[in-house]
């Protein structure tokens, strides 16, 4: 038999355009820096044009560097015996590790900064999650955790 579920949360970076808008972005980039560069040609400045591509490039990087990040994730569930963490790296790869609720703690900085991620605290590992939310999330989140916590301890006193 399973145990409920008290605390379910997936913590994932929030993606500012879907990948149609980065495609209309890269898209009216490209159509503005073709006409630059034909205008720049027309008035004899050829040289310019074997520079203009590098901003689409150093943007396209950077895309890809953000959607990497947004595939990370990080899933938390909290049971009355468990507490588990999902991690999921940019590649895909999950890692799961499983804690006894009783053993575990929320520790986070008050008032929270950007630096401040949640740490959980089980027995003598401290594992920090919750590094792409902002500071009012991360305080959410914690104090969410911290009260699952409390309620998971009661149920087993039960």
């Amino acid at each position: 038999m399973s145990e409920p579920i008290i605390f379910r949360e997936i913590l994932q970076q929030h993606q500012a355009l879907p990948q149609r808008g980065w495609a209309i972005v890269f898209v009216a980039l490209g159509v503005f820096f073709t006409g630059f560069g034909l205008a720049m040609f027309i008035n004899g400045a050829w040289p310019v044009i074997g520079f203009l591509g590098v901003e689409i490039g150093a943007l396209y990087v950077g895309y890809r560097v953000m959607t990497g990040r947004a595939r990370r994730q990080e899933e938390v569930i909290l049971t009355p015996s468990t507490l588990s963490l999902h991690l999921r790296d940019p590649k895909g790869r999950l890692h799961r590790e499983s804690f006894p609720a009783h053993d575990c703690a929320v520790l986070i900085n008050r008032p929270t900064t950007w630096d401040d991620p949640v740490v959980l605290r089980a027995g003598n590992r401290r594992i920090p999650f919750g590094g792409d939310l902002n500071p009012d999330q991360r305080q959410d989140v914690a104090d969410r955790l911290l009260k699952a916590l409390s309620q998971a301890r009661q149920q087993v006193s039960r």
